[in-house]
């Protein structure tokens, strides 16, 4: 009777470790969240925004944590923790392979660069960044909160040598030279033909040859009065007799 409850008592304290152990609480950390040269928290859409982590533990606490992951996500302002729509669109989750460890009190500070990427239209939004980590003597594995903020988003500064504005001036030069070689072919280059052919066709036709009287002058003297034919001989007689 005695071993036997001897052996029962063992049992439950036995379940009594697992469970205390299934449930043991997430490791302390602390975390300093820093945006680099960039004091107002900054997010400019189409480029990536760093954030650096700096982790240490508090002091007495001796626990080998290890990083695995590190996420976040963009959330709406205007709505509160657990309404829909609160999450806007989840970060991108970084996987640290090496598993880098948080050392004890005495150990250099553990700094992960993060980096952020936005696609929205310049307002101001709320963040939340989390790190997956695991206890080591345990292998449990926790999702903790590192921070929880606000952003601007904003659009970047553009740029008359920007590469995207640059390819984009090279297809609008295309399209404008294309739109202007078919312009020429279906209509400038078919009016200067038809130009050039009546204007060669007028060269080809020859003027009309003056008809020739039968005393061998070109114009007709019906017309014109004697007295005036009479003065313009008699000039050419005085110069005749002149002559002789």
């Amino acid at each position: 009777m005695h071993c036997t409850l001897v052996l029962l008592s063992f049992f439950l304290g036995l379940l009594t470790l697992v469970k205390a152990e299934a449930h043991e609480e997430a490791p302390e950390l602390n975390v300093i969240t820093t945006f680099p040269n960039n004091p107002f928290n900054i997010v400019k859409n189409g480029q990536s925004t760093r954030v650096v982590f700096t982790f240490t533990q508090p002091r007495g606490v001796e626990r080998a944590v290890a990083v695995n992951s590190l996420t976040g996500a963009f959330l709406d302002p205007a709505r509160k923790d657990g309404e829909r729509k609160r999450i806007l669109r989840n970060m991108t989750n970084r996987i640290l392979h090496d598993d880098p460890l948080v050392q004890f009190t005495n150990g250099k500070p553990l700094q992960l660069p993060y980096d952020i990427h936005s696609e929205f239209k310049p307002q101001k939004l709320d963040i939340e960044l989390r790190a997956t980590v695991t206890d080591k003597s345990s292998l449990n594995k926790y999702n903790l909160l590192l921070y929880r903020g606000s952003v601007t988003v904003e659009e970047p500064p553009q740029s008359l040598w920007d590469l995207e504005l640059l390819s984009v001036y090279l297809i609008l030069a295309g399209l404008a030279g294309a739109v202007a070689y078919y312009v020429y072919l279906s209509y400038i280059q078919p009016a200067l033909r038809a130009n050039l052919s009546t204007s060669s066709s007028k060269r080809k036709e020859k003027a009309p040859a003056p008809v020739v009287n039968k005393d061998g002058k070109t114009y007709d003297e019906s017309w014109i009065p004697e007295e005036a034919i009479n003065q313009h001989q008699r000039p050419r007689a005085r110069k005749n007799r002149s002559r002789k």
